[in-house]
């Protein structure tokens, strides 16, 4: 999804939350991303988000705002959450 929507504005970021920075890297050999990774073993961004579960999507309009949240990925909801990205990404500022 950030390669189709990279254009339009979409930027996905992946928090990790493990305390050890190395379990972390061990995952990301197994299942690499191009995604950025934010290290956050401390948990603050999962507090400030109120993160209930793993993973979790959060989806940020562009003036900052949550508009959609969902924990889990089912695939079965994938075009849910494209149009969701869709729409967030026709509005204007």
């Amino acid at each position: 999804m950030q390669q189709e929507y990279a254009a339009q504005g979409l930027q996905i970021i992946t928090v990790n939350l493990d305390q050890e920075r190395h379990l972390a890297d061990e995952f990301l050999r197994t299942i690499p991303t191009k995604l950025p990774v934010v290290y956050d073993p401390q948990g603050k961004i999962a507090e400030a988000y109120k993160l209930v579960g793993m993973p979790s999507s959060y989806l940020i309009d562009r003036a900052g705002n949550i508009r959609f949240f969902h924990t889990g990925f089912f695939i079965n909801k994938q075009k849910q959450y494209e149009q969701e990205i869709s729409s967030l990404l026709q509005e204007k500022e």
